[in-house]
């Protein structure tokens, strides 16, 4: 699962609302409107923005339970929850605490950027409400790159507010996909032990994690998963991303973490990947014909013979950056090489294409938007190259790069304005 943390990120929103109405039931459970408008007051008053509440219901007897629907921040763009019911202990509420052995969330729309006006509020509140277990049905977090991702899930703590286990799935996904975290003791020097499944792409990853205290007070996470078979594009398609390959994944991940709370630990998450890939093509990119018609013609996939490379990812405040290095693939004739950076829907890559064997090297560089980004490559070069490899190879190959080259003509804008060649002699 490419985004763990979004579900710590929409209940600290919502953590300032459940103090608020803690207050108010404290305050002697006055009739339902009034204790909405009261909710209201007191969420604007801890977290500094205004907030609408539809209506409330509650009860004491039997399970008592207090119930908000129809809530909405008044902000450029509004989180939103549909409904949020609390089950809290009667007991702990004598004593001035409130310790809620359930809490429901329903139809939440969390914009990243909303989240924003509410960091470094409402951590006192936070601190004396004890959830035990919160579930969210179609919580919907709405990235910085503006895509909407609904989740369902469910989290339960233990009495030393460290989760017990979370489950966290993509109701919408066309192929399973879900994470699974659970506690399962400690280790030898005195880690919290968590184990990690995924399902993901038709493939899954299994692994560990150890979630330790650092000599400040704070806490650090480590960990490895093992992904197998999971198909790149279904991968992607599961979070509203189109993908630029496709193939089955497999290799080995580190994760690491640090920060205060379980919130700055998922927003520091770095992972390092080191993968090959099965059945790898490029999508959306026929090499060959891009190569032919000196890259005006490139409709089609390539398929790959072997690609590899290390991927690190690290969670920012503008969304997820994501570092491809050590990349190889081997399409027919041609070998290429290179490192490349996804950061805010944009790409920066550069590289080498290689032909027969590393005898002519032709640079390439792609920049801009993900979805078109300009190509620069002297396809001339590689087109001659190509002929001249097939006509006689080695020397042929270099005399065919040259005539190419020139033959092609000056690169076009976006097919090679700023990329050379190397001839290996």
């Amino acid at each position: 699962m490419t985004h763990p943390r979004r579900w710590t990120l929409a209940a600290a929103a919502l953590v300032a609302l459940l103090a608020a109405a803690w207050l108010a039931l404290w305050a002697g459970l006055p009739g339902e409107d009034a204790l909405a408008r009261r909710i209201e007051a007191e969420f604007e008053a801890r977290l500094g923005q205004p907030l609408k509440v539809g209506a409330v219901h509650w009860r004491l007897w039997g399970t008592p339970m207090l119930e908000v629907r129809d809530a909405h921040t008044v902000q450029p763009e509004p989180i939103r929850v549909r409904r949020i019911a609390l089950y809290p202990q009667l007991l702990p509420l004598l004593r001035g605490a409130l310790v809620v052995d359930r809490m429901e969330v329903d139809g939440a729309w969390v914009p990243r950027d909303a989240l924003a006006a509410y960091r470094g509020r409402g951590a006192g509140e936070a601190k004396r409400v004890h959830v035990r277990a919160v579930a969210f049905t179609d919580a919907t977090y709405v990235s910085y790159s503006g895509i909407p991702v609904a989740y369902d899930g469910e989290i339960q703590w233990d009495e030393d507010r460290l989760p017990a286990r979370v489950r966290l799935s993509r109701p919408d996904a066309a192929a399973e996909a879900s994470l699974e975290a659970t506690r399962n003791g400690r280790t030898e020097d005195g880690a919290d032990r968590y184990q990690l499944r995924l399902q993901a792409g038709g493939g899954s990853a299994l692994g560990q994690a150890r979630l330790t205290t650092t000599d400040n007070g704070g806490m650090r996470l480590t960990g490895e998963l093992e992904p197998r078979e999971v198909e790149i594009s279904a991968l992607l398609a599961t979070f509203h991303r189109r993908s630029p390959l496709g193939g089955l994944a497999s290799g080995q991940t580190e994760l690491r973490a640090e920060g205060d709370t379980l919130q700055q630990l998922f927003r520091s998450l770095r992972t390092r990947s080191e993968l090959q890939v099965e059945r790898a093509r490029l999508l959306r990119f026929d090499l060959d014909k891009a190569v032919k018609s000196l890259g005006k013609d490139r409709a089609g996939e390539t398929p790959l013979e072997s690609l590899r490379g290390v991927v690190t990812t690290q969670n920012t405040a503008q969304g997820l950056r994501s570092e491809f290095t050590e990349v190889k693939a081997v399409a027919g004739p041609y070998t290429g090489t290179g490192q490349a950076t996804l950061y805010r829907q944009q790409i920066e890559a550069q590289g080498v294409l290689a032909l027969a064997g590393g005898v002519v090297d032709v640079p390439f560089a792609a920049k801009g938007p993900t979805r078109a980004p300009d190509v620069d490559i002297a396809w001339g070069s590689l087109a001659g190259a190509a002929v001249g490899t097939a006509v006689l190879p080695g020397i042929g190959t270099v005399i065919g790069a040259k005539i190419g080259g020139v033959l092609g003509g000056p690169p076009q804008p976006g097919q090679g304005k700023a990329a050379g060649e190397r001839v290996r002699r």
